[in-house]
C-alpha cells in the first residue's frame, strides 16, 4: 500500500505557533523530511519540532534533503527531481512522510519545489498540505499594524524584481510587503514617492519575528535614510500608503 506525503507548515519560528493538526501529523508520521540549504548547516525547522518528536513512543526516521540556494535552473531541477525520487520511494514503501517547512508550505517555501516534482514525476502519490502561520501574518501581529483593512489592497513583492516593476505595482496598491527586501529599503524611497507614497507613509521593518531575537521597527517613509538597517535572511518590510498610529510598546 502506497503511503503519502504531508507538507507541514510549522510556523514562523516560535514552537508554540505550530498548529494542532501539524502536531498530530508529526506524532504519527513514519518519516520526518527536513529541507536544508547546506549539508553541514543545522535545520531550524527540525529544532522547532524536536520537543514534539521527543514525546513520541517510537522515534521517526529523519530524512535530511539538501535544497541548495543556487541560480542554475537546470541543476536545481535535477536536484529537485532527485529529492522527489527519494521521497517517492519511501512513500511507495507504505510510509507517511512529513515534510516540515517554516511558515506555510505554499508561501515562498522549499516544499513547493518538491510538490511540483512529485506531481509531475510521481502522480500516484497522495499529497496532503497542512497550512502554517506565515511570516507575513506573524510580522503584522508583532508590529500590531494591520496588513489590510476595509478596501485596502496588498501586493507581496520578492526582493529581486526590478525597480520599474516595483514602481508600477506600487501605483496600484495601498500596502506593500517586501519579502527579504531589507537590503534595498533605502533605495526604494524615491521609487515609492513617485508611486504616490508620502513621507508620512508607515513602514514596518521586522526581523526574526516570534523568535527570541525578534526586532520590529515602525517609522515613517520620510525617516528612512536615518535608519540603521541590519539585513537578515528572516526579514520583511511592510509599507502602508497611509499613516498608521501605532500603540505598540
Amino acid at each position: 500500500m502506497t503511503g503519502k506525503v504531508i507538507g507541514i507548515g510549522i510556523g514562523p519560528g516560535n514552537p508554540e505557533l505550530i498548529t494542532v493538526k501539524a502536531i498530530k501529523a508529526l506524532k504519527t508520521a513514519d518519516v520526518i523530511c527536513v529541507p536544508k540549504a547546506h549539508v553541514e548547516k543545522p535545520s531550524m525547522a527540525l529544532a522547532m519540532v524536536k520537543h514534539i518528536l521527543e514525546d513520541r513512543e517510537k522515534s521517526p526516521k529523519v530524512l535530511e534533503l539538501v535544497f541548495p540556494m543556487i541560480k542554475d535552473e537546470s541543476e536545481l531541477k535535477r536536484l529537485w527531481a532527485r529529492n522527489a525520487a527519494i521521497v517517492a520511494e519511501k512513500a511507495k514503501n507504505g510510509n507517511t512522510i512529513a515534510f516540515i517547512t517554516l511558515g506555510d508550505p505554499l508561501f515562498y517555501s522549499t516544499f513547493i519545489y518538491l510538490y511540483h516534482s512529485l506531481k509531475e514525476r510521481h502522480p500516484e502519490i497522495e499529497i496532503e498540505i497542512i497550512p502554517g502561520i506565515t511570516s507575513l501574518t506573524a510580522c503584522t501581529a508583532s508590529s500590531k499594524i494591520p496588513l489590510a483593512e476595509k478596501n485596502e489592497s496588498v501586493v507581496i513583492i520578492p526582493s529581486n524584481i526590478s525597480s520599474k516593476q516595483i514602481e508600477e505595482m506600487a501605483k496600484q496598491v495601498d500596502n506593500i510587503v517586501f519579502i527579504k527586501g531589507a537590503h534595498r529599503l533605502k533605495n526604494l524611497v524615491p521609487i515609492l514617492e513617485r508611486a504616490g507614497f508620502t513621507k508620512s507613509s508607515t513602514i514596518v521593518f521586522a526581523k526574526r519575528c516570534t523568535m527570541p531575537e525578534e526586532e520590529v521597527m515602525i517609522r515613517k517613509l520620510g525617516d528612512m535614510q536615518n535608519w540603521d538597517i541590519c539585513e537578515d535572511y528572516f526579514s520583511m518590510v511592510i509599507i502602508k500608503r497611509s499613516e498608521f498610529q501605532s500603540n505598540r510598546k
